[in-house]
């Protein structure tokens, strides 16, 4: 309670956070808003506010997505405060089944390996097709994770490590991270290509897990923690110059950990690929296109790199880039939470669907897997056929 309150006097209430805030911003009520939380969780830990289901509700429906950390001028801690409230509060909040489901999934190789087999049999049987004809996903409360499903392939099976190709500049570890080798193939691959191509020698830790945010937005701060050291672990003895992340949500995950020799190696694949521009810069065909960009919360707001994806982008001749107007917020996606508030989350998607429409792009850029197969999932069903993809994949594509 301690540590809650501590955290939770730095706010002033300024308000500067709250045209920032996603939520607010669509419902205009100030217990939606960051001020109004932190007023409710300073009053619960000092036993002026009892437990309720309508404080956890207000709680829970905070996207964490950070962009009032950006704008506070007290530098109040506000991601922190959320995840310890939530931990101390875990007796009174219980999980959905679809986000037990991730987790179970998320943090067991096993369960994941018996869930990708399944999946795929669902796909090329054509199950799938008529689950969603007889509306099976919506009946079982399943439909916020089976629209998201891209078609899944046979797994490739990754090395440990792949050398540089020419002459080599360091060595990097690579996070891929518990549903990379499953749902982004494409985006891995690239990457290795990518880093090789600019002189890395790139490592793959098979013992790598899940970064451990679902755990950790879910309340489940033991957990979290252990996965942390798990992954510290299956990174240690290699000597690496930087550990490359290609989904922001992780990378933000992983940036934070309590190992500072770590974290502070951490980086987002655009921002690291970015000091190699000039050296790529030769070797990309070039590409006339128009490639619309989003940037996920986790990338701006807490990895603070987002324009490390135009520098590494603007490298292909060729290449117009159209960012999406400041005024967009979050999409909606933030790790699980798109599968316990399919409501809020399609009104975020919306807004950002509109605006990448209005680019008219050929494709669409994200550095987030959540984001992409999100916003992927919101153009299918509007029918609309726009490639997204991750930027290291158009670098790729380009050698």
């Amino acid at each position: 309670m301690n540590d809650l309150l501590k955290d939770a006097d730095l706010c002033v209430k300024c308000g500067l956070c709250l045209p920032h805030c996603p939520t607010y911003t669509h419902t205009q009520n100030e217990n939606e808003s960051p001020r109004g939380r932190i007023a409710l969780i300073q009053a619960w830990a000092g036993q002026k506010l009892a437990s309720s289901e309508k404080l956890v509700e207000h709680i829970d429906n905070c996207l964490l997505c950070r962009s009032c950390e950006r704008v506070c001028p007290a530098v109040v801690p506000y991601s922190r405060l959320i995840d310890n409230f939530r931990n101390q509060i875990q007796t009174g909040r219980k999980s959905s089944v679809r986000v037990s489901l991730i987790k179970k999934v998320a943090h067991n190789q096993n369960a994941r390996r018996l869930l990708q087999k399944s999946l795929r049999f669902y796909q090329t049987s054509h199950l799938q097709s008529s689950a969603r004809w007889l509306k099976l996903p919506q009946l079982l409360g399943f439909q916020p994770i089976e629209r998201l499903l891209p078609e899944t392939k046979q797994p490739a099976v990754l090395a440990n490590f792949y050398p540089a190709s020419g002459e080599k500049h360091g060595n990097v570890g690579l996070f891929v991270g518990c549903m990379g080798a499953w749902l982004d193939q494409k985006t891995i691959h690239a990457a290795i290509q990518v880093l090789t191509t600019v002189g890395c020698d790139v490592y793959l830790p098979k013992q790598q897990t899940c970064c451990g945010a679902l755990a950790l937005h879910d309340g489940d701060q033991t957990i979290a923690a252990q996965l942390a050291e798990d992954n510290v672990r299956s990174f240690g003895g290699l000597e690496l110059d930087a550990i490359i992340s290609i989904a922001s949500g992780c990378g933000s995950q992983l940036r934070e950990y309590s190992n500072s020799g770590f974290a502070g190696k951490v980086m987002d694949i655009s921002q690291f690929l970015s000091q190699f521009a000039s050296d790529l810069s030769k070797r990309l065909k070039p590409l006339p296109k128009t490639v619309c960009v989003h940037t996920p919360c986790s990338l701006k707001n807490v990895l603070r790199s987002e324009q490390s994806v135009f520098k590494l982008l603007g490298q292909i001749p060729g290449l117009t880039l159209a960012p999406l107007p400041e005024t967009v917020q979050c999409c909606g996606s933030a790790g699980s939470y798109m599968l316990d508030h399919p409501k809020m989350a399609q009104t975020l998607l919306n807004d950002v669907l509109e605006s990448v429409l209005q680019k008219q792009p050929d494709i669409l850029v994200s550095s987030n897997m959540g984001c992409a197969l999100h916003i992927a999932a919101g153009l299918r069903e509007r029918g609309i056929k726009l490639d997204v993809v991750h930027p290291v994949v158009l670098v790729a594509g380009q050698l």
